[in-house]
């Protein structure tokens, strides 16, 4: 009788257990990553073409969830050839250098409801800063999905340099907003 209660309780505590983080990979057909700036108070939209999202979450435990982010900087298009060009540069993001940006999260918690926040460092232009990334969570059939918003100051990592560094033609802060769909890994 004794074996049949422990075993019976061993049960009970196995199934009560919640169950461990997900991994997420991200669908790059259902992601996007913008970013605007703005030109004379005008806003002057682009957007990184080629980036990964990882994710290991639990919504309902986000403590121990992890963020990571890779963004291929030469992927950024802004639609306009000229600007394009210029953006590659030293005084912008500096491509040959500085090929890739990369937020790592060192922590995830819930805000409200299905708004959370992860707070990390992004390294961009080879400058890291702690950033926080609020960003809503969603999840439907098997798969989910980010979105959210947040703004930089592009002084922060040294993007508009030299005749660009003033704030009255590019302006300082630039939003990045993204949505990123997952399916489990």
């Amino acid at each position: 009788m004794k074996k049949i209660l422990s075993l019976l309780w061993l049960c009970g505590l196995l199934l009560s257990g919640s169950a461990p983080a997900a991994d997420w990979k991200m669908d790059p057909a259902g992601s996007k990553l913008e970013f605007v700036a703005t030109f004379e108070k005008t806003p002057a939209p682009g957007e990184f073409k080629e980036f990964d999202a990882r994710l290991r979450f639990d919504p309902e435990k986000p403590a121990g969830s992890r963020l990571d982010v890779t963004i291929k900087v030469t992927s950024a298009d802004m639609n306009i050839p000229d600007v394009n060009k210029e953006i590659r540069g030293k005084d912008w993001f500096d491509y040959a250098a500085f090929p890739q940006a990369e937020f790592r999260s060192t922590e995830l918690r819930r805000i409200e409801g299905n708004r959370y926040v992860a707070r990390g460092t992004l390294t961009l232009k080879g400058v890291k800063q702690p950033v926080e990334v609020p960003f809503a969570w969603t999840a439907a059939g098997g798969g989910a999905a980010m979105e959210g918003e947040f703004t930089l100051k592009r002084s922060a990592f040294g993007i508009g340099l030299g005749e660009w560094q003033a704030t009255e033609t590019i302006g300082a802060d630039v939003k990045v907003k993204f949505k990123v769909k997952l399916r489990k890994d």
